[in-house]
């Protein structure tokens, strides 16, 4: 369920980004593209650390439980998926 991306990956991706803003007619841009295009990649990174952090409480948080309940089991899928969810409803966001 990670959501860990090699740097040449977000690099993919943010010019994958940055391309479709600079062909699209849709998409007016003041800023100096290479600027925009950092601010993809920061924004990548860090709404990746983010849920890089929700995983490992919602992972802290299954550990944590009286019973041991093993990694990867139906039960602990449930429990991840529940953490999360409430991890991210904190932040008022939204993964599925």
């Amino acid at each position: 369920m990670s959501l860990k991306l090699s740097k040449n990956r977000v690099n993919f991706l943010t010019k994958l980004i940055v391309e479709y803003i600079e062909t699209s007619d849709e998409v007016d841009y003041s800023d100096d593209i290479g600027n925009i295009r950092f601010k993809i990649y920061q924004f990548i990174l860090d709404e990746l650390k983010m849920f890089e952090d929700i995983e490992t409480a919602a992972r802290d948080k299954i550990v944590s439980q009286k019973k041991n309940i093993p990694e990867n089991s139906r039960e602990w899928e449930i429990l991840f998926r529940k953490y999360t969810g409430e991890e991210l409803d904190k932040l008022g966001r939204l993964w599925d």
